[in-house]
């Protein structure tokens, strides 16, 4: 158990990361309600695939903005004009 709770702790942080740094909320929230209402309408296929696209969607983004943060980060650090405190 300890370690499946392990293992939630961890992709709850990296869920709440990538909502956070891609502004995801919204898209997030109308895409579980699509995944919901396909599995009310018992279309397992619709929603196995809506399901993979927003969990591929969210790792794409989440790896995206980490790239775009440290592109920045090491920009910063290459301008003289920024120098750190």
């Amino acid at each position: 158990m300890a370690i499946i709770r392990n293992v939630n702790n961890s992709g709850e942080r990296y869920t709440r990361l990538q909502l956070y740094l891609t502004h995801g909320t919204k898209r997030a929230n109308e895409e579980h309600h699509q995944i919901l209402e396909l599995c009310r309408q018992r279309d397992v296929a619709a929603a196995c695939k809506l399901l993979r696209q927003h969990i591929r969607y969210a790792g794409e983004s989440l790896k995206q903005a980490l790239e775009q943060k440290r592109t920045a980060s090491q920009m910063d650090g290459d301008n003289p004009r920024r120098a750190k405190s």
